[in-house]
């Protein structure tokens, strides 16, 4: 998958130096992670959003999973966020989606490979929990529908976003 001019945004199973990177296909931030292990065949590339890509002080998400598999493609943001501050996960996650061109470069590099146009997708990681009305007065306001907020705590299992495609 080409994504220049973002490749050093990249995760890598060996040498990482962006902190957001547990290997080459997870994201981990202060005992939340997340991951998207690829199954034969199909192609996972994680992108550090937050400190590589986005380098100002407007609002972004941590990271970005572009995924293809067969003629099927998905362009999946992720937010790891702490119990208190979900709703500010879903204002970052719906700024990148909508005005972020560096985001649509990225989809669009997706898109390119052959097969159907990507799914977007967004996933919130977090040790707290929304109720589900919550959650969908969350996404009204702010115009973001987000697949699911995943649970995750140092002590728990890594989620793993293949099961959502």
């Amino acid at each position: 998958m080409n994504i220049a001019p973002y490749q050093h945004c990249v995760c890598r199973t060996y040498c990482n130096t962006l902190d957001l990177c547990d290997g080459e296909t997870c994201f981990a931030e202060q005992g939340k992670k997340v991951k998207l292990v690829p199954r034969a065949g199909e192609e996972v590339v994680a992108v550090v959003l937050d400190g590589c890509v986005f380098t100002d002080n407007r609002p972004k998400c941590d990271g970005l999973f572009l995924w293809a598999g067969g003629n099927r493609k998905a362009a999946i943001l992720v937010e790891l966020k702490g119990a208190g501050a979900l709703p500010h996960a879903f204002e970052q996650l719906a700024y990148v989606k909508k005005n972020r061109p560096e985001y649509r470069q990225l989809l669009d590099s997706l898109n390119r490979l052959p097969g159907s146009r990507a799914v977007e997708k967004a996933f919130i990681v977090s040790n707290g929990m929304l109720s589900k009305p919550k959650k969908e007065t969350l996404e009204n306001r702010f115009g973001i529908r987000v697949a699911e907020v995943l649970h995750c705590e140092a002590a728990t299992p890594v989620p793993d976003l293949r099961r959502y495609l």
